[in-house]
Order: structure tokens, then sequence, then C-alpha cells
């Protein structure tokens, strides 16, 4: 999600380059962040769950199914 967030976050600023915009290196970091983090309030308000790299979600179910 981090990379999906980095992509579309740099696709706005080449749209705000394009139209005159220019952004500090350090705007542009901070709106970085801040971007990571409305996108996954904006998912988990969706019904997602991010969970960080690495780490495997536990469901009953599945585990059962994947034991057969």
């Amino acid at each position: 999600m981090k990379i999906t967030s980095m992509r579309v976050y740099a696709d706005i600023l080449a749209n705000a380059a394009r139209n005159g915009w220019d952004y500090t290196p350090e705007s542009i970091v901070s709106g970085s962040k801040r971007h990571f983090e409305e996108m996954k309030v904006q998912l988990n308000h969706a019904g997602y769950e991010i969970v960080p790299v690495g780490v495997r979600p536990y469901c009953k179910r599945l585990d059962k199914l994947a034991a057969r």
C-alpha cells in the first residue's frame, strides 16, 4: 500500500508541476506522509485492514483449509 500511495502522490506532484506549482522538499516529504495516512484511513473506512509487511493475518477457517 505504501508503494501505491507513493505512486499516486507522485502523479499528483507531476500534475501540480505541469500547472506551475512548486513545492519545497520538506513539503513533498510531509505531503507524502499525509497522503499515506489519509489513504490508510480511507481504506480502513471502506472495510480493509492494513497490516505491516510480513505479518500473516490469522484466520482459523483458512488455516483449517490449508492444513488439508
